[in-house]
């Protein structure tokens, strides 16, 4: 027979061979083992690697960024201005900027240094490298850009978390105060623009070539003479604003700025400082009607008017006809008397160029009597006669006053009659009587009635002066040229005296105060960066301990805290059968007890044992049959604990010796008087062999439970050393005794809605509720359940069981205590079990 046929030349299939069963042993047993142990060393050197290495350089980088922006050596931008600008402005937000724009680039570092691998790494290149080389080579290169990735995506992702609530914190904190401090400016530039309003400071210019409008003055820097376009309150800063050469200055001529020198901003030349009410009189006539001989004399007869009453008339600018008057009825006053050139008033165009006249307070119109009609025909060839009249002149102004609005025109206008005197030698007569009437009336017979008329339709007041002989007039011989101008420029004289008005320091005797401001922004700006750094620990902090309110944050600790502590999974466990001082609760009996033993010997805290040694029951007899083994069972010896009333039970522990020798069963006495297996033992080979911590699985409600351990033949019986009862109760809710009454305490770190239970109380007891419990319980506060409980006579001490229920999203969970109850002759008294004394 061949072979392959037949039985002798069947062939054998081979068996498995070893280096099979280790393959299959390695594939199922030892690679994921070994799998799982990979990925766990990877993911903790991940997590080492980014705690250690990545972290803290990432941290480094933004420490340095930080000092380098906000250190007390960062840089400030250059302003090209006079003035520094606010940190907050334009530093502030540099600085900020600069620090994401370091982080951002720290960042973007870490992920290419993660992509990058060490030389060794590299796959051999050449044609006698081995491709297997190559892949293993590359693959735990890649391996390794994987992990570092990880590594680095996982600092990244903490250092943002840290860092962006510092950035977050510091640009709330610039727009906060970018905001209050444009709220600060604004107001005080309203109260500055509104000061100058009612002062009128330095409205023209007094140039009489210039004579332009001067709102603002340009200001010179007492420290270094920069000048100061528009020095009011703005972004530079509210109350004052800082020099580029340190100097502190005050922003708005209400605060002081008036102190300072100024310069009109059209010539450059000296304005007055504005620092007083300004009113300026406009004075216009033709060319050579003794405008000049008015301003001068007017000066000196200003000095006579003020000088009863004590006032004076302080220098004047140099080139300039503004002077400071003080003593004048309402306090200091700047006059200023602008006088054009005459060629300006020779054209009606250059009259409508003229700022002067609608910034005037009043007006003067000189007239030369000499060249009024009637004279110029008395005196008839002669070489006064042939000059211009001063009359067209006049009327031209008037006309230029009539076309501005009613709110620009001059309040006041005044006729000034020069070289009067003189006509009493020419032909002409005897010129105006005294009086303005007289000179109203005389200037109508002279031909200038066309001129009064225009006057009067302006709607204005007026008034008419013939003044003296020149030279008079220049040595200040009567007043009534400078009152005449007092009248005009609405200052009010009067021999009233006032209190004399405060010392006021010169332009430019300013106090010199150098800024510090940048530094105090500087150091807000980096206090806010390092509490943005300690925001989000301190957040994480406050929030997983309970220290903030559980409405805080729309509920977010309350809901922390319903993750962390859920109510059903978080309760912990109370020995019912412990030990407490007084042994009366539970009951302990027993079947036997062996000498120097007792049932409750096992209690925790008692320190004593139970123990079945001499009993003729305490084993199983050999050999016995079904009937002999039923027989031993209901001989058996048995330990119960008695609580007196029904109480839930989670578990049993105990200790027994002779150990694996000894088995044991629990039963529970049912509502209707029948045992019943309690549970099953989960125990294992370890605690059969040495009989420690044997654990009983019970789960059920009962009275009385019952202990029966099962001995092996041939041994003399069980000796149980430790017994340990445990009933669950939930700690959302830490229920105490405070007398006979319950006191309840929420020690969540949210709010719970808790139901008290009526007590269960031994028989011959009663409980009657006090007030009505709270529905609903504070995050960690405490309440009072109080009962009134009565006993029957003869009513006999025993357990109290109270309890409380928490409910929350749906599910329930209760808090028990139990107590003592006895009758004293001073009432019932509850003496603590499991509950905590309040």
């Amino acid at each position: 027979m061949t072979p392959g046929r037949g039985e002798t030349g069947r062939a054998r299939r081979p068996g498995p061979t070893a280096q099979q069963w280790g393959n299959a042993v390695f594939a199922f047993l030892l690679l994921p083992v070994l799998l799982w142990a990979g990925v766990l060393f990877a993911a903790a050197g991940v997590a080492l690697h980014a705690l250690v290495v990545v972290l803290p350089r990432l941290l480094r980088r933004h420490a340095r960024a930080v000092r380098e922006a906000f250190g007390a050596g960062a840089p400030a931008p250059a302003d090209g201005g006079p003035a520094r600008e606010p940190y907050l402005h334009r530093a502030g937000g540099q600085a900020l900027r600069a620090v994401w724009r370091a982080l951002r680039e720290a960042y973007a570092e870490e992920f290419r240094a993660a992509r990058r691998i060490g030389p060794g790494l590299l796959p051999p290149e050449g044609g006698s490298a081995r491709r297997a080389e190559r892949i293993v080579t590359r693959g735990v290169g890649g391996l390794l850009r994987l992990l570092k990735g990880v590594s680095a995506a996982a600092a990244v992702l903490v250092s943002a978390l840290l860092a962006l609530p510092a950035l977050a914190g510091q640009l709330l904190l610039r727009a906060a105060l970018l905001a209050a401090f444009r709220l600060w400016w604004t107001a005080c530039r309203a109260v500055d623009r509104l000061g100058r309003r009612l002062t009128a400071a330095a409205a023209v210019c007094p140039h009489p070539d210039c004579g332009r409008a001067v709102e603002l003055p340009d200001r010179l820097c007492p420290g270094c003479g920069a000048r100061h376009p528009g020095l009011v309150p703005d972004r530079h800063g509210g109350l004052r604003r800082t020099c580029r050469c340190g100097v502190r200055l005050p922003a708005g001529t209400v605060f002081g700025a008036w102190r300072l020198e100024a310069r009109c901003p059209h010539c450059s030349r000296p304005v007055p400082p504005g620092g007083a009410p300004a009113r300026t009189v406009l004075v216009a006539g033709a060319p050579r009607s003794g405008r000049s001989t008015v301003v001068r004399g007017g000066f000196a007869h200003l000095a006579a008017v003020l000088g009863p009453f004590g006032g004076r008339v302080g220098p004047a600018l140099p080139g300039t006809a503004a002077a400071e008057l003080t003593g004048p009825r309402g306090g200091r006053r700047t006059l200023v008397l602008l006088d054009p050139p005459g060629p300006v008033f020779a054209e009606q165009s250059g009259l409508d160029a003229l700022d002067g006249l609608r910034r005037a307070h009043g007006l003067v119109l000189v007239l030369d009597a000499l060249t009024l009609p009637s004279v110029r025909r008395a005196l008839g060839g002669t070489a006064r006669s042939a000059e211009p009249g001063s009359v067209p002149a006049a009327e031209r102004v008037l006309r230029a006053v009539g076309a501005l609005p009613r709110r620009r025109r001059p309040r006041r206008i005044a006729v000034v009659l020069t070289r009067a005197a003189a006509l009493r030698a020419t032909p002409a007569g005897p010129g105006p009587g005294d009086g303005e009437e007289a000179v109203r009336a005389w200037l109508e017979e002279a031909g200038a009635g066309n001129l009064v008329r225009l006057l009067n339709r302006t709607g204005t007041r007026t008034r008419f002066l013939a003044d003296g002989p020149a030279a008079e007039a220049e040595a200040g011989a009567g007043p009534a040229l400078g009152g005449l101008l007092l009248w005009a420029a609405g200052v009010p004289a009067g021999p009233r005296r006032l209190p004399a008005p405060r010392r006021v320091r010169p332009a430019g005797g300013l106090r010199v105060r150098h800024s510090g401001g940048t530094a105090r922004t500087r150091r807000a700006l980096l206090l806010s960066h390092l509490a943005g750094l300690a925001a989000v620990p301190v957040a994480l902090t406050l929030l997983f301990t309970g220290s903030l309110p559980p409405s805080a944050a729309f509920g977010l600790p309350a809901a922390v805290d319903r993750w962390l502590r859920p109510l059903p999974d978080f309760a912990h466990e109370v020995d019912l059968a412990a030990f407490r001082g007084d042994g009366s609760w539970p009951a302990f009996t027993a079947s036997y007890s062996a000498p120097g033993s007792s049932p409750d010997g096992p209690r925790d805290g008692k320190g004593g044992d139970w123990s079945t040694h001499g009993s003729p029951n305490a084993a199983v007899p050999g050999a016995a049959d079904a009937e002999e083994m039923a027989d031993w069972l209901r001989r058996s010896e048995w330990l119960e604990i008695g609580f007196g009333s029904p109480v839930p039970i989670s578990r049993m522990e105990l200790d027994m010796e002779p150990g694996g020798f000894a088995m044991t069963t629990v039963q529970a006495l049912t509502a209707g008087g029948t045992w019943v297996d309690a549970g099953r033992e989960r125990v294992s080979n370890e605690n059969l062999l040495t009989g420690r911590d044997r654990r009983f699985e019970l789960g059920l409600t009962t009275s009385v439970i019952r202990i029966v351990p099962v001995v092996l033949p041939g041994q003399e019986g069980a000796r149980i050393t430790r017994l340990r009862v445990w009933s669950a109760s939930t700690t959302l809710v830490r229920p105490r005794l405070a007398g006979t009454d319950l006191r309840l305490t929420n020690t969540a770190h949210r709010d719970v809605s808790i139901e008290v239970l009526p007590p269960v109380l031994p028989p011959g007891w009663r409980a009657e509720p006090g007030t009505a419990p709270p529905r609903r319980l504070a995050a960690g506060a405490t309440a009072t359940a109080p009962w009134h409980l009565t006993a029957d006579p003869g009513a006999r001490p025993g357990p109290v069981r109270y309890a409380v229920r928490v409910t929350e999203d749906g599910r329930s969970a209760t808090a028990t205590c139990y107590a003592l109850l006895r009758p004293t002759p001073e009432g019932p008294r509850a003496e603590p079990l499991t509950c905590d004394p309040a």
